[in-house]
């Protein structure tokens, strides 16, 4: 299944001629509630059932990728001093690889409809963004784009072209796949239960502050090595308990800091900051909130100002709406920044800035690449990226 690229067959297209517009192309599959009314050989049917998930793959419905459109029902739009609200399939991907190892995630959004009207080009998008987080988006066409595919108009077929090139751009680097999150942060929840809401939307908005992360659930907590971490943020609605309080506390008198609910410790705090009270533990340090985690975008910010800036794996200057998934080989000494920008157009100018002296950078491009030099700047070894449109990547090493 890790090898099937799915489409969703039109129930409109009857015919088995309109297979022809798939093959020669990385699509080998053919998806959706319903089978078509005929057989291919080359391209199996697998039937999207959420209830009896096909064998070996993971089921999400996922978002449309976008820069969401505000409305006068739904509050203030964005201005100068807010950030628009970005759907995001990122955190869906991770969590499920996370909850579900060793299966395939397939994302099964549809493109808005109704009364709003689609891009052909912004099909590139949805995309671009499984493929970077590991997932295969079941591709599914518009009516808009379908009628205008079926009369070979120019415009149709230069963006299908486009969605099949970006398909191949990542058939070409699967090994990006096994690479593993660069973070400073740890992250330990069950991701269930009375936290689940609190814990899923962390993930979720994380990414709009650039703040780097690896998830870890809570069962394979105390087995799991906190190497290399600065933090561990311990997101249950309850105090850590057994050996998991244990490896937490261990790794507080190692030098690290621990951020877990209201319970974790008691006594007076020696110190206040973003909300939160600061106990000493050996060389390291608690943080447990004042008041309760009740907001969790007021609780990512508040984590990373715990954190601090300054041990940002990576800093990103003038990206806007994009998010940085930043990942590392297993074998070399490799690391890639995957930039997925979900406002349309292109970005500003994008900066990134490391604090590892990487000593090659490339940037790489759904249609071409290029390699660029670093130079020392306030955000550390900088990487000038330039405007991102759908998609890039910024491959680096040591």
């Amino acid at each position: 299944m890790a090898e099937l690229i799915p489409f969703r067959w039109p129930a409109e297209w009857k015919d088995v001629s309109k297979l022809d517009l798939l093959r020669g192309t990385p699509i080998n599959c053919l998806a959706g509630e319903t089978a078509p009314p005929f057989t291919s050989a080359d391209f199996p049917f697998v039937k999207l059932d959420p209830e009896h998930p096909p064998k070996g793959v993971t089921l999400r419905e996922g978002v449309w990728p976008r820069v969401a459109p505000a409305t006068k029902k739904e509050g203030a739009p964005a201005g100068p001093t807010g950030d628009a609200w970005v759907d995001s399939n990122a955190w869906v991907v991770r969590l499920a690889h996370l909850m579900e190892p060793g299966t395939t995630v397939w994302l099964t959004e549809q493109a808005p409809g109704g009364n709003e009207v689609t891009s052909m080009d912004s099909f590139v998008k949805p995309i671009a963004e499984a493929e970077a987080f590991g997932a295969h988006w079941v591709i599914a066409l518009d009516r808009i784009f379908r009628e205008e595919l079926e009369q070979s108009s120019e415009a149709a077929v230069r963006s299908w072209r486009r969605m099949m090139s970006t398909l191949k751009f990542f058939a070409g680097r699967r090994d990006w796949r096994s690479w593993e999150p660069v973070a400073a942060l740890a992250i330990v929840s069950s991701f269930e239960g009375d936290g689940k809401l609190m814990s899923e939307e962390f993930l979720n908005l994380a990414p709009r502050r650039h703040l780097a992360y690896r998830a870890i659930r809570l069962a394979d907590g105390p087995a799991t090595s906190f190497e290399g971490m600065k933090a561990v943020l311990y997101l249950e609605p309850e105090p850590p308990q057994g050996e998991m309080r244990t490896k937490l506390f261990d790794f507080a008198r190692g030098g690290g800091l621990v951020i877990a609910p209201k319970g974790t410790v008691t006594g007076s705090a020696v110190e206040r900051k973003a909300e939160h009270g600061l106990w000493p533990v050996g060389n390291g340090r608690v943080a447990m909130p004042l008041g309760g985690w009740d907001d969790p975008f007021l609780l990512v910010a508040q984590v990373h100002l715990l954190l601090g800036h300054r041990d940002d794996v990576v800093r990103v200057w003038n990206a806007g709406s994009t998010d940085t998934y930043f990942v590392a080989s297993k074998t070399d000494r490799k690391a890639l920044v995957h930039l997925i920008p979900y406002a349309d157009g292109s970005t500003q100018p994008i900066t990134l800035g490391f604090r590892e002296p990487y000593r090659s950078a490339r940037i790489i491009r759904l249609d071409a690449e290029k390699v660029v030099k670093s130079s020392k700047g306030p955000l550390g070894m900088e990487i000038p990226v330039g405007e991102v449109a759908d998609y890039a990547a910024v491959l680096l090493e040591l």
